[in-house]
């Protein structure tokens, strides 16, 4: 994960997603992009210089009113599927293709700065799971699990029993709803001590089984958890904010896992590839590329699904 910021406390609702009940507009994808915006590839490219100008100006991405409506303003622009009829054009364009790597540096820093603040707030919460409901992104994690487990359902005739998560971050909404719902032991490493920290203590808070957490690197090994026994292999959207850091990890993983072994990497498609990397699946070495799922829902990221050669 990306380093965190200092954190200031919020002054306003915790939320990077703007609620309706605020006045802002609630994120959503419009039902068919069919009328005229205006979305030129110019006018897209000049959204996105500009928001990532206000976020660059911020002095810390802990969640705050202004910080929340700018990332609100960037992940509606991602999904908007007018704009995204311009997105080869506008992830071409020079300016773009400058500030793109520091915009992605940004989301993951914004990103992990709301799930630490959130770790946090629910850990401390006498009703813990009732404070995780008002996570702002939590019907989007389990939209986009539910999504994932039938795609690797659908892939394999085993069921999946052991799974370990690559990034799981300070908030491990996907392995709490894998060994929840779908029954899994899950083994999750991060390199950041507090994020291990926190989502250990909320897993133990919300009294979830079948989870392991581990500070560690997975190039190195340093998370002390063997390679053999898994079915599937969870890999974060923020690990490896770069597609080349990213293959460097699949490719890692393909040299280091029992051949069969299923892995899933996050990914993005369209304009969603300002805020993660995009992976080409035809690009994995090492690895068989089964299945690849692009929604088109509020759900942000894409799904690879790939074998152990």
């Amino acid at each position: 994960m990306t380093s965190a910021l200092p954190v200031r406390r919020p002054v306003g609702p915790a939320e990077h997603l703007a609620d309706v009940r605020g006045g802002a507009s609630r994120l959503g994808v419009r039902s068919c992009g069919h009328a005229d915006t205006g979305s030129t590839t110019a006018a897209v490219v000049a959204r996105v210089r500009a928001l990532y100008e206000a976020l660059l100006a911020r002095p810390h991405l802990a969640p705050e009113p202004v910080t929340n409506e700018l990332f609100t303003r960037l992940v509606s622009l991602a999904i908007d599927p007018v704009a995204a009829r311009d997105a080869d054009a506008v992830l071409a364009d020079p300016a773009v293709q400058r500030l793109l790597p520091g915009l992605r540096d940004l989301c993951a820093t914004g990103e992990f700065e709301l799930e630490r603040w959130w770790a946090q707030r629910v850990v401390a919460d006498p009703e813990p799971r009732a404070a995780l409901a008002g996570f702002p992104y939590h019907q989007n994690y389990r939209d986009l699990t539910r999504l994932e487990h039938h795609a690797v359902a659908g892939l394999t005739s085993a069921p999946v029993r052991r799974v370990l998560f690559i990034g799981s971050g300070p908030l491990p909404l996907t392995s709490l709803l894998l060994a929840e719902q779908y029954g899994c032991a899950v083994d999750n490493i991060d390199r950041e001590p507090e994020a291990v920290r926190l989502s250990a203590s909320l897993a133990g808070g919300l009294g979830v089984d079948g989870l392991r957490f581990r500070v560690g690197d997975v190039l190195d090994g340093s998370d002390g958890f063997g390679r053999d026994d898994y079915d599937l292999v969870y890999l974060a959207a923020l690990a490896g904010l770069d597609p080349e850091s990213k293959r460097g990890l699949l490719d890692h993983l393909a040299r280091t896992l029992r051949p069969g072994t299923l892995v899933l990497a996050r990914s993005a498609h369209s304009l969603r590839g300002l805020l993660y990397p995009v992976l080409d699946p035809d690009d994995l070495p090492g690895l068989r590329t089964l299945a690849v799922v692009h929604p088109c829902t509020e759900v942000v990221n894409s799904v690879v699904v790939a074998e152990v050669c």
